[in-house]
């Protein structure tokens, strides 16, 4: 798990930290044997990616700079398990390991997860039903949106999100699978006609899988079905929540599962309307950063309005003996990124 761009995390490096915060995604565990992923271009390590989010929680359990919390963004267990009916068994599995991490954890929904569960089985499962840290929790803001337990995402089934960590903080979560064809429980349902309605008027005719970015070129490839798209209803909550953290003076890091800037990722890996979340983002100058995953090499890139947008490397393709997590440490001007495997160190001014 060595990386040759590791920080200066010495106590003198460290002063005026304001608080740390950890990230991983993509573990997609399965307790099978080892796989390819869907162009058979990279092995996939189905059963080594628990082992692997086991180190990364131990790795923030007893780091001397204590993290305050986690972001799971997306896919925590992969869509063989559908296959196989041991969807349940491998989220108990991965639960049972995210419940020895000392912190509070915040998700993300990804394309893995609703393979494996339907909206309504995710919002009432362990994973959306922990509850965070108590102080959070008595944050208004946070009751409001589900962080106090899972009654709004039982409710709802909604898996977008914000909360405040830290005086002069705000984190968004965005669902990016809000408009999607998966999760919905079988072609009847009309958020799943509506997707489907969508998707397959922005691709060529006669493509009969809508899985393949075949006769497509450019971002036209990101139209595919393991993608999604943010709604409309939420597109104005995050314009809510914005204006109200520019107007307090806040900073704010937004984090979703799919990738919303070309420079940072593979064209058929970014959000379906990613022009309109970006629409909104780019009306405030309060957004140091977006976090996400899906993008299994990651990549990073800054777009012309300032905004840093980092796709993670996943979990589930790191190689035996590796690693992809990383430790944000944060600061008043910057956050210092210390990278574990294929995670690079980095840092990011503001």
């Amino acid at each position: 798990m060595s990386n040759d761009h590791h920080l200066n995390t010495s106590t003198s490096s460290l002063q005026g930290r304001l608080f740390s915060f950890g990230a991983v995604t993509d573990v997609q565990y399965a307790d099978c044997d080892n796989g390819q992923n869907f162009h058979k271009t990279k092995w996939r390590y189905y059963r080594n990616s628990i082992n692997l989010l086991s180190e990364a929680i131990l790795f923030w359990n007893k780091r001397d700079q204590r993290v305050s919390f986690v972001l799971q963004l997306g896919d925590i267990v992969d869509g063989v398990n559908r296959r196989t009916k041991a969807s349940q068994s491998a989220l108990n599995e991965t639960v049972a390991v995210l419940d020895k991490l000392s912190a509070p954890c915040y998700h993300t929904v990804g394309n893995h997860d609703l393979y494996n569960f339907t909206r309504t089985e995710l919002a009432h499962s362990r994973l959306f039903s922990l509850t965070p840290d108590k102080s959070l929790q008595q944050d208004t803001n946070c009751s409001q949106i589900g962080i106090n337990g899972a009654d709004l995402w039982w409710e709802t089934n909604r898996f977008y999100y914000s909360f405040e960590p830290a005086p002069g903080f705000k984190f968004i979560a965005l669902d990016c699978y809000d408009i999607s064809m998966l999760g919905h429980g079988g072609h009847h349902n009309a958020d799943f006609i509506k997707a489907e309605k969508f998707l397959k008027s922005n691709r060529p005719l006669g493509e009969d899988d809508l899985n393949s970015p075949e006769g497509m070129y450019g971002l036209e490839r990101r139209f595919v079905k393991y993608n999604g798209a943010v709604g409309k209803k939420q597109l104005q909550w995050l314009q809510h929540e914005l204006r109200g953290a520019a107007e307090n003076g806040q900073r704010v890091v937004v984090f979703g599962h799919i990738p919303l800037f070309a420079g940072s990722a593979d064209h058929q890996a970014i959000c379906w309307n990613y022009a309109d979340v970006l629409g909104v983002m780019h009306q405030f100058d309060c957004i140091v950063m977006y976090l996400c995953g899906h993008d299994h090499p990651g990549g990073f890139s800054t777009d012309s309005h300032g905004i840093h947008h980092y796709t993670f490397p996943g979990v589930i393709e790191s190689l035996p003996g590796s690693n992809a997590f990383g430790t944000f440490d944060v600061y008043s001007d910057r956050m210092e990124l210390e990278g574990m495997g294929d995670v690079p160190s980095k840092v990011v001014h503001f």
